[in-house]
């Protein structure tokens, strides 16, 4: 038979981490007034009294991996203290550690971020869930141990490192969280046979949906800050002509030598279409370079045959490298006319699948290095160059959009259907109308629209989708919402925020029935017998305590 054994020794655990915001840190014990653990299945014997001492399955404890990353130099997480909690395999798939917080978070519909360092041994990948318990301020009678919200982490955790994770959160108006409890791994225990220690830290609420920490990628040759050291040369804008689409421009930060703009600017293009880069750039000499990682693996890889580059190469344009352009034509290193750089003409390969992709435009002196020339006498910084990153949108003609969601419908405002995967034009507009089911009312709608929707956020630091939180006060007096064409720049999905309309319940009446009992009217004006002191409201098929 098995047997309770705790494997958590107040100085000595095995792991790693790092830090940030409303945040709770374990080494000062800022934002915290208690830690223990939490399951969310009523039987289990962290909740029935089976397991006398369940706050030992959590402990403040010497973190156990300070170790300094490799590419960064840096380490993940140096702080001295961590939480680390005993994934016990008698608990439930969602047992974990719980914290009650200093002070309470307040939250809306607006969508928030929870930031979570976590450390799991080797072998141990299986997804991590951040629970929230609080109540509704205006729901006097709910008790604040209520479980608000369940969400998975969007980025993947790195096994036997510290890694941060992301939990983005939404919840209906006026929620207080009170505690959150961050379990560890979301894999059945059944067929464990023994338990392990995961390892936490520095949690923060904020409104960020990037990692604090991250291993470099698409790095450059110079300072990311770097300022420009000559005013005769400088890029300032770059325009770009794909196939299918209207033509498409950004303007350059001329303070800055790299510009990052993958949070702000996309650029479009299907499969197969050609691509025309031109950059608008003051003085002589240089010449242009367009980079696009199409395997996503955070590097821009040039491969060159014949002069010019392989169907598999990252470096898919330019106008001069030792003597040639991307045609594989011979070329002088003197590419700017009348104030413009025009890069060759370059096709999105056939078979290139959906999504987000890395851009770079690169201005520069005969260099195929995607993070600026190298050479001590050639310095892109002291030639004058620039590197703009982007992102590239390969898309479809037509995107699937569907609505999933309790208590109500989101439907096509053209035909009142449910959205269930229809299909509608990429880059164009869609209303869609809410439709509360009897005794509901709505406080808005989420729309997440983009690619990878079911998994990580951000890849590589591009994002791969974003979630808007559309309140209701945006639809007209039919319900009906107009998604911009700026939304429908992928999958489309959306979420109705379907809440019990408590002003259509009507005033509890009493009549002469029995001395044990009274007669409650619902929102539908039927009667309903409930004792008195419960005091019971039923709306719709729900029941709610007054």
């Amino acid at each position: 038979m098995k047997t309770f054994r705790t494997i958590i020794a107040l100085a000595t655990l095995a792991t790693c981490l790092p830090a940030a915001a409303q945040n709770i840190d374990f080494e000062s014990q800022n934002g915290f007034r208690a830690i223990g653990v939490y399951d969310t299945w009523e039987e289990s014997p962290f909740r029935n009294g089976t397991i006398s001492d369940p706050s030992a399955y959590a402990k403040i404890v010497e973190n156990p991996d300070i170790v300094v990353n490799a590419e960064t130099g840096i380490a993940p997480n140096p702080s001295q203290k961590v939480l680390a909690v005993q994934r016990s395999r008698f608990g439930s798939n969602t047992f974990g550690a719980r914290i009650d917080l200093t002070d309470t978070l307040r939250l809306g519909t607006a969508t928030r971020y929870v930031h979570v360092m976590i450390h799991k041994p080797a072998g141990e990948t299986a997804s991590v869930m951040v629970i929230g318990l609080g109540k509704r301020r205006n729901w006097v009678a709910q008790s604040p141990e209520t479980e608000q919200f369940w969400v998975n982490s969007t980025s993947t955790i790195q096994e036997d490192s510290w890694t941060d994770l992301v939990f983005p959160i939404t919840t209906n108006e006026y929620v207080d969280i009170h505690s959150l409890v961050v379990v560890p791994d979301l894999a059945s225990p059944h067929q464990r046979s023994s338990d392990f220690v995961a390892y936490i830290d520095n949690i923060a609420i904020d409104d960020s949906p990037l990692p604090r920490f991250r291993s470099q990628n698409y790095p450059v040759n110079f300072e990311m800050e770097q300022s420009p050291t000559r005013s005769d040369r400088q890029l300032s804008a770059a325009t770009i002509t794909a196939t299918g689409e209207t033509s498409q421009s950004v303007t350059v930060d001329k303070s800055r030598v790299y510009n990052n703009q993958v949070e702000t600017k996309f650029i479009k293009a299907r499969p197969n279409s050609t691509i025309t880069v031109k950059y608008n750039y003051s003085g002589t000499w240089m010449s242009g370079y367009v980079y696009v990682d199409w395997d996503n693996d955070g590097q821009f890889v040039p491969q060159l045959a014949e002069n010019k580059p392989t169907e598999a190469s990252e470096l898919v344009s330019y106008t001069h490298l030792n003597g040639y352009n991307s045609l594989g034509q011979e070329a002088t290193g003197n590419n700017v006319s009348g104030g413009v750089i025009t890069c060759p003409a370059f096709k999105v390969p056939q078979g290139t699948p959906y999504g987000i992709y890395r851009m770079r435009f690169k201005v520069d002196w005969n260099s195929a290095d995607p993070g600026g020339n190298a050479n001590a006498g050639n310095l892109l910084v002291d030639n004058g160059g620039s590197i703009v990153d982007l992102l590239l949108n390969i898309h479809p003609d037509s995107v699937d959009i569907s609505a999933n969601q309790l208590n109500g419908d989101v439907l096509s405002a053209a035909t009142l259907e449910a959205l269930s995967n229809n299909r509608i034009r990429f880059g164009r507009t869609c209303k869609v109308k809410a439709a509360p089911a009897p005794g509901f009312t709505y406080t808005g709608i989420v729309i997440t629209h983009g690619y990878n929707l079911d998994g990580e956020q951000y890849i590589r630091g591009n994002k791969q989708f974003d979630v808007d939180t559309i309140p209701a006060t945006s639809f007209n007096a039919n319900n009906e919402y107009t998604i911009p064409s700026a939304m429908v720049n992928g999958e489309v999905r959306i979420e109705g925020l379907f809440t019990p309309d408590l002003t259509a319940i009507k005033p509890i009446a009493t009549e002469a029935t029995t001395a044990a009992s009274s007669v409650i009217y619902t929102a539908d004006g039927k009667k309903s017998i409930a004792p008195p002191e419960k005091g019971v409201y039923i709306v719709g098929r729900k029941k709610y305590m007054k």
